[in-house]
């Protein structure tokens, strides 16, 4: 809707047609202020995309064509330490800013406030009445710390985003950010499916909170499957000891595996499938 073709440089009027090839992995990004200026769609019965939009192939996409829905140079990845950004795709949001440099607050800050600008350009809005679903939150391999964390979890509170799949792995994150974490598990009535920790700086301590949390949450106990949790490559000391205190002093029953279980109807009251630490 509202796309023009026009004929590729060169050719003449009387040359034969070529099939078009779609583009795999197609994205629609912003146009930038160098682009040569194409017809604007009209302004009646325009979509929900209010920006100028532009075809190009998108070389970080990884399998299905992603939506573009914001103004930000980050959809582009004009900043250096910002890659990839926040998409909808098929009434989903996918919030990808994996190996991303978050490694200070300022440019956590930079990415967080350019996550809320495109939440905002979709209509959402802090507080609203609107839950919205998220087939992933990536924030893995960003150097992610705690504090950046709790700000990037108090926002999707907010604006009610409901991720199935979590990734946080390869980052800085210690107890600090399993405590708030934790505090998103419990503000959050739909559960998650898939928590990537692993290869941060995480104790018993972070590993327990979380895990005392979903075992008091009805959205964990009521899953068809366990939730999927990975820890490995952490600061646990004594992994027995903790598995030992998961199941004897806080009733969490958990499997261990290297695979997610992936039956529906089959829980037999398995709170999470551990990845073994």
């Amino acid at each position: 809707r509202g796309l023009a073709l026009q004929s590729a440089p060169g050719r003449g009027a009387d040359a034969p047609f070529q099939p078009f090839k779609p583009f795999r992995n197609l994205v629609l990004a912003p146009r930038s202020s160098g682009d040569r200026q194409a017809p604007a769609p009209p302004a009646q019965g325009r979509g929900p995309l209010q920006s100028k939009l532009l075809l190009e192939p998108a070389a970080h996409a990884q399998s299905a064509p992603v939506l573009v829905r914001s103004k930000s140079p980050n959809a582009q990845g004009q900043f250096g330490h910002m890659k990839r950004g926040v998409y909808a795709f098929k009434q989903e949001l996918t919030i990808d800013y994996s190996g991303s440099d978050l490694s200070t607050i300022e440019k956590a800050t930079e990415a967080h406030d350019a996550m809320v600008r495109i939440f905002e350009s979709m209509g959402m809005m802090p507080e609203g009445q609107s839950e919205h679903w998220a087939s992933l939150l990536d924030l893995s391999r960003c150097k992610l710390g705690d504090e950046a964390l709790e700000m990037f979890l108090q926002t999707l509170v907010s604006y009610k985003v409901r991720p199935r799949v979590l990734k946080l792995f390869r980052n800085q994150i210690g107890n600090a950010g399993m405590d708030s974490l934790s505090e998103f598990v419990l503000h959050t009535p739909a559960a998650i499916e898939e928590f990537h920790l692993s290869h941060n700086k995480i104790s018993e301590d972070g590993v327990t909170d979380v895990l005392s949390t979903m075992q008091k949450h009805e959205a964990y106990t009521t899953m068809s499957r366990p939730a999927w949790f990975r820890v490995e490559k952490n600061e646990i000391k004594d992994p027995r000891e903790l598995l030992r205190f998961l199941r004897e002093d806080l009733g969490v029953e958990y499997r261990l595996s290297e695979k997610p279980s992936w039956k529906q109807g089959e829980n037999d009251c398995t709170l999470v499938t551990l990845f073994p630490i």
